[in-house]
């Protein structure tokens, strides 16, 4: 499947990069070609302008023997039409001049071609004043040899650019592709890991629920009464499916950018205190002394999420802190920020399991014992109920020594 995409991917990386450099080279030429035409039309205007102006001397000017530029060339023309005088002298053959006699009746700049030679041009009618000068019309005439030269050269290079882009195009499309598929690849083994995951902690409970059943099958002669162990087991199962499949839904929700929040604004001290209310019952029967230091915060947040992030915490603490220890629950606004830190005196967590405590599924027990309640997920949902909320989460641990949860919220003055 990935070779498919990649090569999908080369193809389509290297034709837009292909296209962009052809139509950058595209756009060189074509500035190229307007800017030198421009410029033989400006030159051909300024000697129209010129001549106009001075129209006195334009015969003493035209009988000085001088040098002239090659490029631009001067062609009087008598009152019957017949060649007056070339400037410079020989510059066009008897031919190319008969040619140019019969585009004396045109008007404003013109384009003329006689073989490979190209001209611009533009006719000067000048008035017939017997007394200075017996010319009628002169044509300005401009060759175009030095910029199609100029053209030429630089279509060849933008050829040579255009057939250089088709390999440079592939290779930036191969870098390109690798790049975008790194995080596709990702996306995959962290799909696969969690279905794997999945399909592992949903098969233990469903084994255990159809050897219940089938418990009960093999006595129908029983009561309810002589049963309850079991059923009570399988109301357990059922129970963590339920849990479990809740927080899948939230998870594939949340990764599907479909779950919204419900932001308004709250009083996050009193979320916590109802939270540590309904656990203090349980941390009393584990003999767990369970304190709190929590300070008035105002923010803006998700009320049920933000119950469900601390519900998770310290639901973690009790599970994993042994009897007569001890969890403290902290809460204060410090530069507009909502700090709360929940430390226990639990088991802790190794080292070598601390960067993957967030991961889905992940658990310090290898083997994935289920001696204590739970999916796998909670880590995952808290810190994505941390992140929705622009805020922070880091856990510090070590083994045996307990663990220290660090909550960083933005909180409103």
């Amino acid at each position: 499947m990935f070779k498919k995409t990649k090569l999908r991917l080369v193809i389509l990386n290297a034709l837009v990069f292909f296209i962009l450099q052809n139509t950058f080279g595209a756009l060189i030429y074509l500035y190229m070609h307007y800017s030198l035409y421009n410029q033989a039309d400006n030159s051909i205007l300024e000697k129209k302008d010129h001549l106009l102006h001075e129209k006195e001397k334009m015969s003493e000017e035209f009988n000085q023997e001088r040098e002239e530029n090659h490029r631009l060339i001067y062609l009087l023309w008598n009152n019957d039409r017949k060649l007056n005088k070339g400037i410079p002298n020989n510059s066009l053959t008897q031919k190319d001049t008969e040619l140019f006699s019969h585009l004396l009746n045109k008007e404003g700049l013109q384009s003329f071609s006689i073989g490979s030679e190209s001209y611009r041009y533009i006719n000067v009618f000048v008035s017939t004043n017997k007394n200075y000068s017996p010319i009628e019309k002169i044509q300005v005439i401009y060759n175009l040899r030095r910029e199609r030269e100029m053209l030429s050269h630089l279509l060849m290079v933008i050829g040579f650019g255009s057939v250089l882009s088709v390999f440079i195009a592939i290779l930036a499309g191969i870098y390109l592709a690798r790049k975008a598929l790194i995080p596709i690849k990702l996306s995959w083994e962290k799909q696969q890991q969690f279905v794997a995951d999945a399909s592992h902690e949903l098969r233990t409970p469903l084994s255990v629920m159809k050897l219940n059943l089938e418990h009960l099958f093999r006595h129908p002669d029983h009561s309810i009464e002589q049963e309850s162990e079991i059923i009570h087991q399988a109301i357990q199962e059922i129970n963590y499916l339920s849990k479990m499949s809740s927080d899948l839904l939230t998870l594939a929700r949340w990764d599907s950018d479909q779950l919204e929040l419900l932001k308004e604004p709250i009083y996050l001290n009193d979320i916590l205190h109802q939270v540590v209310k309904e656990f203090q019952k349980l941390a009393a029967l584990k003999k767990i002394q369970l304190s709190t230091d929590i300070h008035p915060i105002e923010m803006i947040g998700d009320r049920e999420r933000l119950k469900q992030l601390f519900i998770i915490l310290i639901d973690n603490a009790l599970k994993y802190t042994k009897e007569n220890g001890a969890i403290s629950v902290k809460a204060s606004s410090k530069s507009s920020r909502a700090i709360i830190e929940i430390s226990d005196t639990g088991v802790g967590i190794s080292r070598e399991d601390l960067p993957h405590i967030f991961d889905r599924y992940y658990r310090g027990d290898k083997a994935r014992t289920r001696h204590l309640e739970g999916s796998g997920l909670g880590l995952s949902i808290a810190k994505w109920i941390v992140q929705s909320h622009s805020g922070k989460i880091r856990i510090t641990s070590k083994a045996g020594e307990g663990t220290h949860v660090f909550v960083n919220l933005p909180a409103k003055n």
